[in-house]
């Protein structure tokens, strides 16, 4: 079995083995932008705030419907489309982040937890990367629970560096880091 990335960004895909199997049809994983005109978008954004609510305490659950009416907050997902299955669309995993002139800061990186480990947290972050970058963006900043450590590893795997760390930042007891990416621009 394979994945198959198609981005809305390049239009390109690869293929990369997937190892395991499972209720999520994993050989076509496709990404857009939600909410959209497209069929798939409010399907796709119900299980998102699902999702948030089932993974995030309530206290760092984002805030959907009064955040992406904002200009500056995006929203993609990666998610499988098989027409003969009930839902036809589902989730895989979700990115928001916020971008201003002043910042860019990826918000969250959420993969749907039956499908951790696969490589859709990798290919979404990529994905997201490689369009802030041709989009001018220079920098990238993130914040992560000090014990979320498979999420401080993909960032640390991107080259993310640690630039501040406070206490408590996610409630008593629980350690926030920032933690930050130049992005280099590609001259061609």
């Amino acid at each position: 079995m394979a994945i198959t990335e198609s981005t809305a960004s390049t239009g390109g895909a690869t293929s990369k083995p997937a190892t395991t199997t499972t209720t999520c049809d994993l050989t076509k994983i496709l990404y857009t932008k939600v909410p959209s005109k497209r069929p798939e978008s409010a399907p796709l954004l119900a299980q998102i705030k699902r999702t948030e609510k089932h993974t995030f305490p309530t206290s760092e659950a984002f805030q959907f419907d009064s955040e992406l009416v904002k200009r500056t907050t995006h929203l993609y997902c990666t998610y499988t489309h098989s027409p003969h299955l009930e839902p036809a669309y589902r989730l895989c995993g979700y990115v928001v982040f916020l971008r201003s002139k002043a910042l860019t800061r990826i918000h969250k990186v959420c993969v749907v937890e039956s499908l951790r480990g696969r490589g859709i947290g990798k290919m979404m972050l990529e994905t997201v990367l490689e369009g802030l970058r041709r989009g001018g963006v220079t920098e990238v900043d993130l914040w992560v629970d000090q014990e979320r450590a498979p999420a401080r590893a993909l960032y640390e795997a991107f080259a993310f560096e640690e630039k501040e760390v406070v206490e408590n930042y996610y409630g008593e007891g629980r350690t926030g880091i920032r933690m930050s990416l130049g992005l280099i621009m590609n001259r061609t």
